[in-house]
């Protein structure tokens, strides 16, 4: 008898939730202001199915959703929904459902982000537009510098000099579709990650008001990057300037995207001993420490943070790093 009735409870939840997930979807498609929120917001109905249930439960709600949108709209486009929030939202749940530490919650909800993404934009350019990444990049990079050229020209008429337009001028030469192609991995797994963290963000706000008891996200002056992850990423460096010293195709995505990945590594971890130094030792409020952080993080001064960074790589001023600790032991 309580197995009718769970399985009756299961049956009407799943329902409910696979019919807000639905709604939820088409709204991303048709509502170009939700598309963006769409991603956040998509993957909580599911963690939220996954923790009252089961990973049964929860594939089957996936499914169905999937194919209801597949029908209403696109066939390709339910198929790509569905393993994007299908993967977060399981991956969240799995989570929170095992007490996984935040670190991991981070890092497995980031690899289905990338995984989703990669497989949206696969689908999305060679069975919709029926057409192959390198002309998708250089469509796109046309459009942008269309879009740099207009401004330059209404830069230029109300009077601003050709060498304060240089560092636009500049970004413009850059900006081919080459560089954006071997930057596309770097840009995948950083984007990833700032989804994750987001939806970790809101679905806690939301989950915390349905009585579940989620961990918080670490404050900023407590972000570091763990000596193993810069000796990852050094070493995904070295083997990108061997691999394009020895004119093996890949080595340049590989350099180029792991060298954005360092830089915005040790940027990151900069401007949080930068903002724990300034609070901490320093006793500055918050609303002079953003407004040094926005004066310096886009002038020349912004090295200062990089360098910080790497320095507290190596030396690990805050002593949060684990490894360090069992190091010292």
């Amino acid at each position: 008898m309580n197995n009718r009735v769970y399985n009756t409870k299961s049956i009407v939840e799943a329902g409910i939730i696979t019919t807000l997930i639905v709604i939820l979807a088409l709204m991303s498609i048709y509502l170009p202001i939700f598309s963006i929120l769409g991603k956040f917001i998509l993957p909580i109905p599911v963690t939220v199915l996954y923790l009252r249930h089961n990973a049964k439960v929860t594939i089957i709600s996936i499914v169905v959703s999937g194919i209801l949108v597949g029908m209403t709209y696109n066939p390709l486009s339910g198929l790509t929904s569905a393993i994007m929030f299908g993967l977060a939202g399981m991956s969240l749940g799995y989570c929170i459902k095992n007490d996984k530490k935040i670190s991991t919650t981070l890092v497995l909800l980031s690899s289905a982000f990338f995984i989703g993404t990669t497989i949206d934009i696969f689908v999305y350019i060679k069975l919709i537009t029926g057409s192959n990444i390198n002309a998708f990049v250089e469509e796109m990079v046309k459009a942008i510098n269309e879009s740099f050229n207009m401004a330059i020209n209404f830069y230029k008429k109300v009077g601003v000099s050709q060498e304060q337009l240089k560092p636009l001028l500049d970004s413009l030469k850059m900006m081919n579709a080459d560089f954006i192609l071997k930057l596309t991995p770097a840009i995948l797994i950083v984007s990833s990650i700032i989804f994750a963290y987001l939806t970790y963000i809101i679905t806690r706000l939301i989950l915390r008001k349905l009585g579940y008891n989620i961990k918080g996200i670490p404050k900023f002056t407590e972000i570091y990057i763990n000596v193993k992850v810069a000796t990852i990423l050094a070493m995904f460096l070295l083997l990108g300037v061997l691999l394009v010293r020895q004119n093996i195709k890949g080595g340049e995505y590989i350099l180029s995207s792991s060298e954005l990945l360092l830089q915005y590594a040790f940027l990151i971890n900069g401007l949080s001993v930068a903002v724990y130094y300034l609070r901490n030792k320093f006793n500055l409020g918050k609303g002079f420490i953003v407004l040094i952080i926005l004066f310096t993080l886009f002038s020349p001064l912004a090295m200062i943070y990089f360098m910080l960074g790497l320095a507290d790589v190596i030396l690990d001023f805050r002593k949060l790093d684990p490894n360090r600790k069992l190091g010292a032991k």
